[in-house]
């Protein structure tokens, strides 16, 4: 972490001057004593409050009831002497105190947050269970360099005489955080920064939420310290992270897995790749549920509870990504605080999880446009997981229910194409016949699909069951269910086959199912186009994850079945013609 720079002195003479004045504005009012206790910011603590609310300070009603009528006449130019130097306070340059750094682990069952004082930031964050994401994947900062120019959960203030470096010194408040069990890591860490003038304090308070895994609830609380009212345009909060150039896209890969600026609007929700965030872009809708970054499989997501006004792109030097929410200016009375509430959601984008989690954070899991399909094709995925234990058991018992449920379509397109191909030598005597005559040609060839009961829009049930299956390619592809699960040999079925074995096993599946269906082509290069087609698809299925390939090769197999099944049928009726 960068350290915190002292501010330059002040020359001797003007701090003399500025003592003189002080001591001018004290003799103006017997109650100046007071007021530079406020100015120094030496009141009561009072307890956090609620989210948004603004709360007084223990003892200040008592100094405003005073009787009508019985304030002494020196309080006629108080107002003016109170200005002075409250004025004077805020311009007087004051050396800032260093803070030390101090590095702490706030951590649950799931999850473990490194946090640095310098800052009250998030330099390191893990996921720590299911033990199948405790590893690179859930590292979700992995890319962060030493030298980045900013962490998660820095929080910027666009407000007069409100002045906080990313980097500035936080002390952590022991008294109001709390350990874990162990002893080392912390459940609740209260990190306090107080302006040098003594003019507002800021605590930033991170706690685990014990009922909801992968979940920080995160306060940011300003204090105001002054006898006036402070306004605060604008406070930001930002989630930052760094583009990982092992997470580049290939041509084979339609969603690679690559870091992305998201945020959930109060219309949409908007997406935008790292590598297509070409200048800062902001989207005002309010409420705006949450913002942050994510990847395929995992998720940053800054969440207030009330709302923002808008969220913010951002992408800065050295390849980072910063998205921030812009809460709504607030102003906050002498002696008061005001309390952003928020909850941050650092984990694995799962389903289920981001539902139970709440603020359409399940949104952030990209179906696309067949999310209709593929949503209940995981909540299946999921069922049979829960029976077997295993994601890839689970997939081949998935394939079985859509290939039952598909059967009666595929029925009907395999028998129409073995009637084709039972027709093609009739076919090619009209084709020869009327090879110059196409409108005959066309006449006799519809003529001989009625008497063998053969439809030319056969492939038409095949046709029907495509959006299931490419709903199911799509949940397949995004399912953080199946990063890192293991099956036989595979240890990861959302990245391609290591061996080979699956594609290559599909290919020879394909090239055998070709030869059983097979039509011959009066276009030579539509036939030559046939045969390739299995040594292309291998090829496509190469880079694929190993679980999608799975059920593909599964569904190759049982509609090669299938096929089998009806040219049995089809011989059996054959022998029992000739025998009659």
């Amino acid at each position: 972490m960068r350290r915190l720079e002292r501010p330059p002195r002040a020359p001797k003479s003007e701090r003399a001057m500025e003592q003189k004045r002080f001591i001018l504005a004290m003799s103006l009012i017997t109650v100046v004593f007071i007021i530079w206790q406020a100015v120094m910011g030496l009141g009561t603590e009072a307890p956090v409050p609620e989210e948004g609310a603004v709360v007084a300070e223990e003892g200040q009603a008592a100094s405003d009831d005073s009787a009508p009528g019985t304030q002494p006449a020196a309080n006629e130019v108080a107002p003016d002497a109170q200005a002075q130097a409250q004025a004077q306070a805020e311009e007087a340059p004051v050396e800032a105190v260093e803070v030390e750094e101090r590095i702490d682990v706030l951590a649950s069952d799931s999850l473990s947050v490194t946090l640095n004082n310098q800052g009250a930031v998030a330099t390191d964050i893990k996921v720590t269970a299911p033990e199948q994401y405790a590893n690179e994947g859930g590292d979700l900062l992995r890319s962060l360099d030493a030298d980045a120019p900013a962490y998660p959960f820095t929080v910027r203030f666009k407000a007069e005489n409100v002045e906080v470096a990313p980097d500035a010194g936080y002390q952590v408040i022991e008294d109001l955080s709390e350990l874990n069990e162990d002893g080392k890591t912390y459940s609740k860490l209260t990190y306090r920064y107080t302006d040098p003038r003594g003019r507002f304090s800021i605590d930033k308070v991170y706690e685990m939420v014990a009922d909801k895994p992968y979940v920080v609830d995160f306060d940011v609380v300003v204090h105001n310290r002054l006898k006036d009212v402070r306004l605060i345009d604008t406070l930001l909060v930002d989630v930052i992270n760094k583009d990982d150039p092992d997470r580049k896209s290939n041509f084979l890969d339609f969603r690679p897995d690559q870091l992305e600026a998201v945020c959930r609007t109060s219309d949409d929700i908007e997406r935008t790749l790292f590598e297509q965030l070409e200048e800062t872009t902001t989207f005002s809708q309010v409420p705006t549920m949450w913002a942050g970054t994510d990847t395929r499989y995992f998720l940053i997501a800054t969440i207030p509870e009330s709302g923002a006004e808008a969220c913010v792109f951002e992408r800065l030097d050295g390849d980072y990504l910063r998205t921030n929410l812009t809460y709504e200016g607030f102003s906050i009375a002498p002696n008061e605080r005001y309390v952003a509430s928020n909850l941050l959601y650092m984990g694995p984008k799962d389903y289920g999880v981001l539902k139970d989690t709440g603020y359409r954070l399940e949104e952030s899991v990209d179906y696309g446009l067949l999310t209709v399909l593929a949503r209940p094709l995981r909540a299946l995925l999921v069922l049979f997981f829960g029976f077997t234990g295993n994601w890839g058991i689970a997939i081949i018992l998935l394939t079985l229910l859509i290939k039952l449920v598909s059967w009666p379509l595929t029925q009907k397109a395999y028998v129409s194409a073995e009637r084709m191909k039972q027709i093609q030598p009739l076919i090619k005597e009209i084709r020869e016949k009327y090879e110059n005559d196409q409108q005959r040609l066309s006449e006799e060839t519809m003529k001989v699909f009625r008497e063998h009961n053969v439809s030319p829009l056969g492939c038409l049930p095949m046709l029907l069951q495509m959006p299931i299956l490419y709903g199911l390619f799509v949940m397949i592809y995004n399912s953080v269910e199946l990063y890192q699960a293991d099956f036989l040999w595979y240890t990861d079925l959302s990245a391609p086959d290591p061996l080979f074995l699956l594609p290559l096993a599909m290919g020879a599946v394909m090239f055998i199912q070709q030869r059983l269906t097979m039509v011959e082509q009066a276009n030579p290069q539509m036939a030559i186009m046939m045969k390739i087609m299995p040594i292309m698809f291998t090829a496509f299925m190469l880079f694929l994850p190993a679980g999608l390939v799975l059920y593909y090769l599964l569904n190759l197999i049982l509609g090669l079945a299938q096929q089998y099944m009806i040219k049995r049928q089809f011989a059996a009726a054959e022998e029992a013609d000739a025998s009659a």
